[in-house]
């Protein structure tokens, strides 16, 4: 996959558009997300086949069964190349506990919601998370 002369300008403006978007299982998951990002860069999506096939994590896993390579884990090693977590650049893929996400310099983004809570004990916003980059485990070239 070759990215688009002006990727930056696009990945950022994914970004922006989905940075308050609540996870939501077939649209806008882990992995949807994340290929979306890609697309962003590319013009290809390399999830388009998953994309409202599911609506539940039951379903999630059976569309990685019976589409992908069995786990999420190996399916995006099937599609993307592995790269060194340090050598990670902007808009690649990367990995922290089970889940999927991009690559934002010294951070990768992941749909979720932050920890932080309010004084009634709720999430006080749903979105895009950053997780430091000390704490990815894996990472993916675009």
């Amino acid at each position: 996959m070759n990215r688009l002369p002006d990727w930056e300008e696009r990945l950022s403006a994914f970004i922006i558009a989905n940075r308050d978007r609540p996870h939501d299982w077939g649209q806008h998951d882990c992995i949807l997300m994340a290929c979306g990002g890609v697309e962003a860069q590319t013009g290809i999506d390399p999830a388009k086949a998953y994309r409202g096939r599911y609506s539940d994590a039951a379903g999630a896993a059976r569309a990685l069964r019976e589409l992908g390579k069995g786990t999420l884990l190996k399916t995006v090693d099937a599609e993307f190349e592995r790269r060194p977590v340090g050598m990670a650049r902007r808009g690649v893929l990367v990995w922290y506990e089970g889940s999927v996400g991009l690559c934002a310099g010294g951070a990768g983004l992941f749909v979720g919601e932050e920890r932080l809570t309010n004084k009634a004990g709720l999430p006080m916003r749903e979105g895009l998370v950053a997780i430091p980059r000390a704490l990815l485990s894996k990472a993916w070239t675009v």
